[in-house]
């Protein structure tokens, strides 16, 4: 029997992935997904935008892997070339000048500026960094008994640190994490916070030309590969945006767990698991970027027993590759499953940052689990919300209560 060769926009009652007041759960909907399509599920992005949702593992690897066959450009979407988005994705699909959005020669010269630039950071540096943050930010709660982990404590330390690493002031990083919540929940109010991020990435590299500093931004500026300021500009934003997103969720969705999750709480506080295995554990199995950015057909191609259009889009689903159950075997001893996922993507648009963002989540993870020992959730686990994004879920807000005074800082 050949491959189902059913156009995507011809498959009727596709799901909509985040509709006008819900988002597709990637831990249940996306299994019911699988069941019925196999590796390649027909989904609408908002309503009447289609694309595959891909869920198997082989399937996303290979796709991610190979940019001759699936472009990052979207460019080469039907639905950008025939101007057919609505404006609330513009804001997170529209072509770009930088490496996050194109292909081949062009991607590899305005990705080297980002790999080299994190490679000229101190790791000891911003692990004490991280660790002098998450300390004030803990003083701050010390005496009030509750708070909600992801607005008092995820949220300032993420744009702390971002505004450390990029030389942003402190108030530009606060409006920008304001802004990044807008453009993923891809509202009209998207475009807008689009703009206006770009408006304060033109003024910050605008400041940094006259005034250089110890920072990303002046590694961008000073880097033989980047062309013109606009480049450094669109490059400095998008890092800001994807960096605040996944970060927030990583913390997020790891503290999420040790509040939810009875098992893998026991496995941490009974000292069967250290921080760094629970921090990577929360992230395979509750990755932060639950969907990547769309890849899109280069030409008609078959993957997972479907043929793909031309210009169709492709979105692949990361929490669901890396359950894919194709990856564990019946066999109690084996940790197969664990050795293979796609968390930090595979190919040329892979993660630049694991290193660093692994540094930032691991110690903030250590800091609360170190400090507030016997906190516990303020709300039952069923009326937790999830923020409203496509690409990352976590949390909107995680209140906690601890009765117990806060431990002694470590460092």
């Amino acid at each position: 029997m050949g491959p189902d060769r059913t156009r995507l926009e011809d498959v009727p009652y596709r799901p909509v992935m985040l509709g006008d007041h819900d988002v597709l759960d990637p831990y249940s909907d996306y299994e019911r997904l699988r069941e019925k399509w196999g590796a390649l599920a027909p989904v609408d992005i908002v309503p009447g935008v289609p694309a595959w949702l891909v869920l198997g593992y082989e399937e996303a690897a290979s796709m991610l892997r190979s940019e001759i066959m699936f472009s990052r450009d979207p460019r080469n979407w039907t639905y950008v070339r025939h101007r057919a988005l609505p404006a609330g994705l513009l804001a997170v699909m529209a072509p770009r000048e930088n490496a996050y959005y194109v292909d081949g020669p062009r991607h590899r010269r305005l990705r080297a500026p980002i790999d080299d630039a994190f490679t000229t950071i101190d790791e000891t540096r911003l692990r004490v960094s991280v660790e002098v943050a998450c300390d004030a930010i803990l003083d701050g709660l010390a005496n009030r008994g509750q708070a909600d982990l992801i607005h008092d404590f995820t949220v300032p330390l993420c744009v702390h640190l971002l505004a450390e690493l990029l030389g942003l002031s402190h108030s530009d990083a606060q409006r920008m994490s304001a802004l990044t919540r807008d453009i993923y929940a891809a509202t009209d109010a998207a475009v807008a916070a689009s703009e206006e991020i770009m408006q304060i990435m033109m003024e910050h590299v605008a400041a940094h030309r006259l005034e250089p500093g110890d920072d990303l931004t002046t590694a961008m500026l000073e880097h033989s590969a980047m062309d013109n300021d606009v480049e450094v500009m669109t490059t400095l934003a998008e890092m800001f945006v994807i960096a605040h997103d996944a970060e927030v969720a990583w913390v997020a969705g790891a503290l999420h767990m040790l509040l939810t999750d009875d098992r893998f709480a026991a496995r941490l506080y009974g000292g069967r698991l250290d921080v760094t295995g629970a921090v990577d554990e929360a992230s395979r199995i509750r990755p932060p970027v639950v969907n990547v950015l769309p890849r899109f057909a280069r030409q008609d191609c078959e993957l997972g027993g479907r043929v793909v259009a031309a210009g169709d889009a492709l979105i692949p689903a990361i929490a669901a590759a890396n359950a894919d159950p194709a990856l564990f075997i019946d066999d109690p001893l084996s940790d197969a499953g664990g050795r293979y996922h796609l968390t930090w993507g595979v190919g040329p648009h892979s993660c630049p940052a694991q290193r660093v963002a692994s540094i930032i989540g691991r110690t903030a993870i250590s800091a609360v689990v170190h400090r507030i020992p016997q906190m516990r959730l303020d709300t039952a686990p069923e009326d937790i919300r999830m923020a409203r994004s496509l690409w990352t879920r976590y949390p909107a807000a995680l209140p906690v209560r601890f009765t117990e005074p806060l431990q002694a800082s470590r460092w």
